[in-house]
């Protein structure tokens, strides 16, 4: 029998050549071995294409979010409308719109970002805190950023550089009479800027300014031969877009968790930070519902920071890791 299975094994072999367990077995660890080179070749590939995941923010922080808080009411000339005789008459209608804003809007915003624990950049118009100054201070004293938006609620490019210097001053020294807060970062009205805009900025104190839309991160430009930091703005997630024209809040709801869960997955590999703008005029209670949920879901992940415009402003001027571009724009 033992030569018989002897036999029959070396029929087989002779049958079929190279593959004899012998064979067999040695071609199945090349196998093993070049499954094992490719994996690793792989591995190293994806690597190279995406890079080990890291912490790209402060106490390992994976996304960072700033909210802005637009505060005008009360720095535009008094409401008017025309009338059929074609003379001018006050718009009491839309005076009661500002009213809102003020009784019920910035309140409501304030507790929701206390409910959940948030501060926020409140940019506020000069004017606004002289009209309001209690609730100004309100702002302040719940821990928010007291930003500058202009002393009254008007572009500014048009202006001579000496009328553009005394509009932002005069901002800065509005806002700070009122709410103790030295202002330290700027918005433009519809973040429409001059040539002088970022010069004066700097001369006058302020580190940072969001009239630019180009990057998803805090950056760093030369001002005065300076560093300034720019903390970018939102035109998709500002609010006013989704619901002056009667806008349904749950498109802005939608476009909350969607632009949330990709920039949240691209932020594994590089530094990610998420705006929000979101205005006195417009903050009824379903819109701020809809804000007040975004948050909720936000907060249900890891490594989400909510973080003030001014605290990212200064991580980007201190940190060696920030993007340093060689002029600005």
């Amino acid at each position: 029998m033992t030569n018989a299975g002897h036999n029959s094994e070396s029929r087989n072999d002779d049958a079929a050549p190279g593959v004899s367990r012998r064979n067999f077995v040695a071609a199945g660890a090349t196998a093993a071995t070049a499954a094992a080179v490719l994996a690793q070749s792989s591995s190293n590939a994806a690597a190279k294409k995406h890079p080990a995941s890291r912490a790209f923010w402060p106490d390992g922080a994976r996304l960072a979010i700033t909210v802005s808080m637009v505060v005008e009411t009360g720095a535009d000339p008094a409401p008017t409308t025309k009338g059929p005789d074609g003379k001018t008459y006050p718009n009491l209608y839309a005076e009661t719109a500002a009213e809102y804003a003020t009784r019920e809007a910035i309140p409501r915003m304030l507790d929701m970002f206390d409910r959940r624990r948030i501060k926020v950049t409140a940019m506020m118009c000069g004017q606004s805190c002289e009209r309001f100054p209690a609730l100004a201070k309100e702002v302040a004293q719940r821990g928010h950023e007291c930003g500058a938006h202009g002393s009254s609620h008007s572009v500014q490019f048009q202006l001579s550089r000496d009328a553009e210097r005394d509009f932002i001053k005069t901002a800065a020294d509005q806002v700070e009479k009122v709410t103790g807060q030295r202002p330290v970062g700027y918005n433009c009205r519809a973040q429409l800027r001059s040539p002088n805009t970022l010069s004066l900025e700097q001369e006058l104190g302020f580190i940072y300014h969001i009239d630019d839309i180009s990057r998803d991160e805090p950056f760093v430009i030369p001002v005065n031969g300076k560093p300034f930091a720019v903390v970018p703005y939102t035109a998709h997630l500002n609010d006013i877009p989704f619901f002056n024209n009667h806008g349904v809040a749950a498109s802005f709801a939608e476009d909350l968790k969607l632009e949330f869960d990709a920039l949240y997955a691209e932020a594994e590999f590089k530094r990610r930070m998420m705006v929000v703008t979101l205005h006195d005029s417009v903050a009824r209670a379903n819109r701020v519902k809809v804000f007040d949920d975004f948050v909720g879901y936000a907060q249900r992940h890891s490594g989400v920071w909510f973080a003030r415009a001014d605290a990212l402003a200064r991580w980007a001027l201190t940190s060696p890791d920030s993007i340093k571009e060689t002029k600005a724009t």
